[in-house]
């Protein structure tokens, strides 16, 4: 999605936008996940995120045109897959990575991914929460790095899971309802951009290492 793509390029979050912008996080949430229709939004939204993110009302406008006119489905834009598997992979994956950046650096670890298969092989098992993960984890270290995300991987980063999923330290410390859905909306808020983009909301803090 263009906007999401001048996010990643500007290593803004979407709190970051909304606070430049002008617009309220939720306007925002609805429009990058394609529940609004960003010409049917007022005019003013759409300037201030221009604005915001250094382009014009007609580029936004173009592109998101163009990208429902090449959407296979009836939304625009990424294809939304099905996660059938348990969730116990998922999260025994994101903790594996996590302790790894205690031991590597990023950079070695950023290179050892994009060297391997580990993305295809997730991706061709129906294992798509797994396989974005990595993806997003790796486009995020090689931004943090000032290195360009590997084009091998452009197939995957059309699709998003059709699910959002948190981090454990998001869904477990909340008994309370409202507390819980509070604390989804900010991680939806500040989360890693590479991350959400595949309806994955973690912050910097749920992938950091333990010092």
């Amino acid at each position: 999605m263009y906007l999401m793509n001048l996010m990643n390029k500007k290593c803004m979050t979407r709190a970051d936008l909304s606070m430049m912008s002008g617009v309220p996080d939720s306007s925002l949430r609805d429009i990058l996940s394609g529940k609004a229709q960003i010409d049917h939004c007022e005019a003013a939204t759409i300037y201030g995120i221009a604005d915001a993110l250094g382009t014009t009302v007609e580029d936004i406008l173009n592109h998101y045109w163009d990208e429902c006119l090449g959407a296979d489905d009836e939304e625009c834009g990424r294809e939304a897959l099905h996660d059938g598997h348990t969730l116990l992979l998922f999260y025994s994956t994101v903790d594996r990575l996590v302790q790894l950046r205690q031991a590597v650096e990023d950079a070695s670890l950023a290179s050892c991914i994009n060297s391997e298969t580990f993305i295809d092989q997730f991706f061709t098992m129906g294992f798509y929460r797994e396989a974005f993960f990595v993806l997003g984890l790796t486009d995020y270290l090689n931004r943090k790095l000032g290195k360009k995300t590997d084009p091998r991987f452009d197939a995957y980063r059309v699709y998003r899971l059709d699910n959002p999923v948190y981090s454990l330290s998001t869904i477990e410390e909340y008994d309370d309802p409202k507390e819980l859905e509070n604390a989804k909306a900010y991680a939806e808020t500040y989360a890693i951009p590479e991350l959400a983009a595949f309806n994955i909301f973690m912050t910097e803090e749920d992938i950091s290492p333990d010092d």
